[in-house]
């Protein structure tokens, strides 16, 4: 029996790529939802009233909200998703702010996470090793000039380990908004080469 589609709202975001970002309770874009928040959703009998909340985020907002129909067998109502419901209103209209905190943390992380994608892509874009060199070296003087340091190494270590997965949960669930040149969809892709990447020498 195929599966009936919900309703969610989706902002229109050329940079995310493939990954389509919904509305989650927290009022923030997320491309997936999680326990803590999960992404709003409408049974498709209810399209008026997702039509209609998409208008006042719009509003509110000051930018384009759109209904989005998806479909995920191993969603779970009250974990990856909730069903939109008068509690959760003030999600339309925006989101409470982190603490200065989080907030610094968050951006810190997120940072890394794209400055290292940006690394990630272009080792593996090198054509040989005279290549591979040119961009060793260049990311070597970018990462001590941003971060104070760092290697293609260190790159690939900390993409795919604890931090790294830590960052792109925390991009990928809302809770903080990529800033630099790459999608999301871009940074998920370098993520796995590292990943595939690090499995190869570790294997060799």
């Amino acid at each position: 029996m195929p599966l009936d589609p919900y309703l969610l709202l989706s902002l229109a975001d050329p940079r995310s790529g493939s990954h389509v970002r919904c509305l989650n309770a927290a009022g923030r874009w997320a491309i997936h939802g999680t326990a803590h928040s999960p992404l709003l959703v409408w049974h498709s009998t209810q399209a008026n009233d997702a039509h209609a909340a998409a208008e006042r985020s719009s509003k509110a907002r000051g930018r384009a909200v759109e209904v989005v129909s998806r479909g995920d067998s191993s969603w779970v109502e009250g974990q990856q998703i909730q069903v939109f419901n008068d509690a959760f209103e003030a999600a339309l209209h925006g989101h409470a702010a982190h603490s200065e905190a989080k907030a610094r943390r968050l951006r810190t992380e997120a940072d890394k996470l794209e400055a290292f994608c940006v690394v990630v892509r272009a080792a593996s874009a090198a054509a040989n090793h005279a290549a591979f060199a040119e961009v060793s070296r260049a990311a070597s003087k970018a990462l001590r000039a941003k971060f104070g340091g760092g290697s293609i190494t260190s790159v690939f270590a900390w993409l795919t380990g604890r931090a790294g997965n830590e960052a792109l949960a925390s991009v990928l669930a809302g809770e903080v908004e990529l800033t630099g040149p790459l999608s999301i969809q871009q940074v998920v892709e370098a993520v796995e080469l590292a990943k595939k990447a690090e499995f190869l020498r570790e294997e060799s």
